[in-house]
C-alpha cells in the first residue's frame, strides 16, 4: 500500500524520535550488508545520478539533463555515433528481468514511470539487479556509457562518476534515516562516494555548509509551456514524494491554481480517479494540470484530456558538468 511522505520527515518531532531506534537498526543492517559487498568494475564508464533522501530531490530531471548534455557533447565530437544508455531499477514496475524499455508497448506498471521518461532521451533498460543489468549492457558493443539512474546506495557496481542531487528547499529533511526521517543512509557514508553535488533551486542558508569539500553545481527548473495555462483557472494534482514542490512552482509562475490535489508518490492512477478529477475540473470551469511523470502513466484518452507542465532542468555552470562528462567518456 502506498502512503504519502510523512510530514515528520521534514522536521524532528516526537514521532521521529520514537522511530529513531528503528533507524539505528536500519543503519546497522546497512553497515553489515555493505561490508559484505565488493563493487564490481565493468569495462564501460558508469555515471551515477543519485540522492541522499527517499524521493523528491529532482533526480529524474537531472538524469534527463545529463543525457541531453551528453548528446550535445557527442554531436560536437569526432565520434557522432557514440551511444549511451540509461539503467534503472524500474521502481514500482513489475518487470524483474533485464529489459529494454519500449514506450510503444510498455506501461509504468511494467517498467516504472521514470524509465518511460528517460527513454525519450536515449535507450533505457530496467533491471532490479543493477549489477546484472550493467553487465548485460556491457555486452552491447554499440553502447559505450551507462547512466545509472538512482544507484548511489547500491555498492555492487563501481561507478566512474557519482552525482548527488539535492533539492535546495527540502535538503535532508529532519536528517534522520528511514523510517524516522528521509535519509537513505548516513550522510558521511554517501558523501564519500560523491564527485560533485547538484543543488536544484535556491538552497536554504545552512545547506551549503554540508558541502564544503565538494564542488556544488546549481540548477533550476524552467517551464516550457506556461502560455498554455495563461489567463485560466487550473486544478493541479500529482503523485510525488513532495507535492508542494509542484504546487508552489506553479504559483511562483503566476498560474491561477484554484485547487491542489495530492496522491501518494508513484501513485498508480485508476480510471475512476481521473474521471473524478475531470468532473471536479468541469464543475469549476478549470483545466487539469499535472507533472509529466504522472501524465505519462495515463491511457491515450486521458492524455488528451489532461495537460502536464513541461519542465526542463538547466545547469548554471554547464561548462563544469560538460568537462566532467568529457573526462569520464573521453570525448
Amino acid at each position: 500500500m502506498l502512503i504519502k511522505t510523512p510530514k515528520f520527515w521534514a522536521k524532528r518531532n516526537y514521532i521521529s524520535f520514537v522511530l529513531l531506534p528503528f533507524s539505528i537498526l536500519y543503519y546497522l543492517v546497512l553497515k553489515i550488508r555493505n561490508l559484505t559487498i565488493k563493487p564490481c568494475k565493468i569495462s564501460k564508464p558508469v555515471i551515477c545520478i543519485g540522492n541522499f533522501i527517499a524521493g523528491g530531490a529532482g533526480k529524474t530531471p537531472v538524469a534527463m539533463a545529463i543525457g541531453k548534455l551528453l548528446q550535445q557533447i557527442i554531436s560536437e565530437s569526432e565520434k557522432p555515433n557514440y551511444k549511451f544508455a540509461y539503467l534503472s531499477s524500474g521502481y514500482k514496475g513489475k518487470s524483474l528481468a533485464f529489459e529494454e524499455v519500449d514506450r510503444r508497448i510498455h506501461t509504468s506498471k511494467e517498467v516504472g514511470d521514470e524509465p518511460l521518461l528517460l527513454s525519450e532521451i536515449s535507450k533505457t533498460f530496467v533491471a532490479k539487479n543493477r549489477l546484472f543489468g550493467a553487465k548485460k549492457i556491457d555486452l552491447i558493443e554499440e553502447l559505450k556509457t551507462i547512466i545509472l539512474d538512482d544507484g548511489m546506495q547500491n555498492n555492487s557496481l563501481k561507478k566512474d562518476l557519482t552525482i548527488a542531487v539535492v533539492d535546495g528547499n527540502i535538503g535532508f529533511g529532519n536528517g534522520f534515516m528511514i523510517p524516522a526521517g528521509p535519509m537513505r543512509q548516513d550522510f558521511e557514508t554517501d558523501y564519500k562516494k560523491v564527485d560533485f553535488v547538484v543543488v536544484v533551486g535556491k538552497p536554504k542558508e545552512d545547506l551549503l555548509q554540508k558541502f564544503v569539500n565538494k564542488k556544488v553545481v546549481f540548477a533550476e527548473l524552467i517551464a516550457n509551456n506556461l502560455e498554455s495555462f495563461a489567463d485560466m483557472k487550473v486544478i493541479a494534482f500529482c503523485g510525488l514524494a513532495y507535492p508542494d514542490k509542484f504546487f508552489s512552482f506553479l504559483e511562483k509562475q503566476s498560474v491561477n491554481v484554484v485547487q491542489k490535489i495530492s496522491f501518494p508518490d508513484h501513485y498508480d492512477y485508476k480510471n475512476s480517479d481521473l474521471l473524478e478529477l475531470i468532473k471536479i475540473a468541469e464543475s469549476k470551469n478549470a483545466k487539469l494540470i499535472t507533472t509529466k511523470k504522472d501524465w505519462i502513466k495515463f491511457s491515450q484518452d486521458f492524455k488528451e484530456r489532461i495537460s502536464y507542465l513541461d519542465v526542463e532542468l538547466k545547469f548554471i555552470d554547464e561548462g563544469f558538468v560538460s568537462q566532467e562528462l568529457k573526462r569520464i567518456i573521453k570525448l
